[in-house]
């Protein structure tokens, strides 16, 4: 087993840590900004692997304050450009409890077909949120 030594901060790495930890809006990179603490107490701290921890540190030595954010990832494109997600929410705000008639009037307007579930997806994002009616 090999023991892991990590160099010591320059004062402007320091201050982009506690800044990072203290005000950034990404929970990853606030978790990844973590200094000044065994790298077993951050594994503690954060619920996660020692050897999660570890590659943290080896990032940041490679690539410093970049490694602290997410890069962008590959994955499907969006179905829907800005103003069909507006028009989506729109009828969803008309008609909050029939998502299929939502999704039929989507489909006649942008010839473009959704499931419900993504519909939801977009009602959560977009924080429209109601409640199931009671039955009594």
């Amino acid at each position: 087993m090999s023991v892991r030594f990590v160099c010591p901060l320059a004062e402007q790495q320091r201050e982009l840590l506690e800044c990072t930890m203290k005000n950034d809006a990404s929970h990853r990179a606030r978790m990844r900004g973590s200094e000044g603490i065994t790298i077993k107490a951050i594994a503690k701290i954060y619920h996660v692997d020692r050897d999660t921890v570890s590659t943290w540190i080896k990032k940041w030595e490679k690539h410093g304050d970049k490694s602290l954010h997410d890069q962008p990832r590959s994955g499907r494109p969006t179905t829907l450009n800005a103003t069909e997600k507006e028009l989506a929410k729109q009828y969803i705000k008309e008609e909050p409890r029939s998502l299929k008639t939502v999704v039929e009037r989507l489909a006649q307007k942008t010839a473009k077909r959704l499931s419900i579930s993504s519909l939801k997806r977009l009602a959560k994002k977009a924080r429209l949120r109601w409640k199931r009616v009671r039955k009594s």
